[in-house]
């Protein structure tokens, strides 16, 4: 009985370790930051800024490792119809991208700053 219990055990931490990898994470610190499956489609976009600055762009649903900052604008927005804020890492406070507000919410990160 003792064996099973270990078995069991080694493997909800092999699928855990398992979970962990698939994660999308922050660059900077690894902190979990959303799930591959809560992309959204279509997924990628590459935007340029007033400034002149490109940023390559993954789009998810939820992102909860990503807490806003920022008051809400439409200025620039990148998505007609929708406001946006900063989108930053809960734990290392990077800055990942934007979350954009509109007709529904989701997360636009900044490939570059993740571990997919």
């Amino acid at each position: 009985m003792y064996r099973m219990k270990k078995q069991a055990s080694i493997e909800f931490e092999e699928k855990t370790e398992l979970q962990q990898q698939k994660a999308v994470r922050c660059k900077k610190c690894g902190y979990t930051i959303t799930d591959p499956a809560l992309a959204i489609e279509p997924h990628e976009h590459t935007f340029r800024n007033p400034a002149g600055y490109s940023f390559h762009l993954v789009c998810y649903s939820d992102a909860p490792g990503a807490a806003d900052a920022g008051e809400a604008t439409p200025e620039a927005s990148w998505f007609a119809g929708y406001t946006w804020t900063f989108a930053i890492c809960r734990q290392c406070q990077s800055h990942l991208g934007w979350w954009y507000s509109g007709p529904d919410r989701f997360a636009g990160l900044i490939a570059t700053r993740l571990v997919r």
